[in-house]
């Protein structure tokens, strides 16, 4: 909040908007993990190993090219490390509009957040049949936009063991908790853990690592939608992770509505330097009162898939 929550009722009305469940962004690279997870569920991912092009893409009018190339090409595990748009953008044209669609629908995507509050925003979803291009700018998180709780809510699937559930703010009985609905195999959920833990070691999620919580998860760096185009220089900064990746508790989704370039940013305003960083700030804090402790002899096995970010 831009308040002190200790001091609400001096907040103003205007600070009452409730950004979690009602405010609705395009949240960029967050989405790759879960478009990844899609192809590997459907098959289309099947050798994490292979290159894939990482070389711009010209569809129509529209040119998709990475902030930063590393390369004409990339396995999908750098491609996630180094959040590559071109070879996400790919992976999702062979996985097909139709079926990336149906993965966002199972994720809840397309419809108001849920969770046992009023305030509840409505996705901004494409409409009609999803085009070529949507599809691939979907699959980077451009095109759709979503609550904040949606993404953690579809985080919380990824990476649980695939099964997607309703959030509440009610403590539940394990025995009510919802049976939910199965979104991706068991096998991919833990695929996906594997290569969240390596972003965060070795990728743009670096500053987000916290020594022995284990913490996985993904950047975002969105530009903001404005005069039927994008603003260059208004982003939506993100990041998405859960904890203790090994064996998952909490999700956490930070996202900062336009900022600042500052000194402890090194006057950067994408998600590595702003969101990250909090992320890798707040989980010591919070992981104790959880139930949480660091523990460093402790983490993910990811010894069959970091050569593959090693050879590059």
């Amino acid at each position: 909040p831009e308040f002190d929550p200790n001091t609400a009722g001096a907040a103003g009305a205007e600070n009452g908007f409730n950004r979690v469940t009602n405010g609705v962004y395009e949240l960029g690279s967050t989405f790759k993990p879960l478009s990844i997870a899609a192809a590997i569920d459907a098959g289309v991912v099947r050798d994490l190993g292979k290159p894939w092009n990482a070389t711009p893409i010209s569809v129509g009018r529209s040119t998709i090219r990475d902030l930063k190339p590393k390369g004409e090409t990339l396995n999908v595990p750098q491609a996630l490390v180094y959040s590559s748009n071109t070879v996400t953008a790919r992976v999702a044209d062979e996985l097909g509009a139709e079926r990336l669609r149906r993965t966002m629908i199972d994720l809840g995507m397309d419809s108001r957040p849920f969770i046992d509050l009023p305030a509840r925003g409505f996705p901004l979803w494409p409409k009609g049949k999803w085009s070529r291009i949507t599809n691939m700018t979907v699959s980077y998180g451009h095109g759709l936009a979503v609550t904040p709780l949606h993404l953690a809510s579809a985080y919380a699937a990824m990476v649980n063991g695939g099964v997607w559930r309703p959030s509440t703010l009610m403590k539940l009985d394990p025995a009510d908790v919802p049976r939910g609905r199965r979104v991706f195999k068991e096998s991919t959920s833990s695929r996906m853990r594997q290569m969240l833990r390596m972003i965060s070691l070795y990728g743009t999620g670096r500053n987000a690592d916290a020594p022995g919580y284990r913490v996985g998860g993904k950047t975002g760096s969105a530009e903001k939608a404005s005069g039927g185009g994008y603003n260059k220089t208004s982003l939506v900064s993100s990041f998405a992770a859960a904890f203790p990746m090994d064996a998952p508790r909490y999700v956490v989704v930070i996202v900062i509505d336009e900022p600042k370039g500052t000194v402890a940013s090194s006057f950067q305003r994408t998600a590595a330097f702003n969101a990250a960083p909090v992320v890798g700030r707040l989980v010591p804090r919070i992981g104790p009162m959880l139930g949480v402790q660091p523990d460093e002899r402790r983490d993910v096995d990811i010894s069959d898939l970091q050569y593959l970010v090693d050879k590059h």
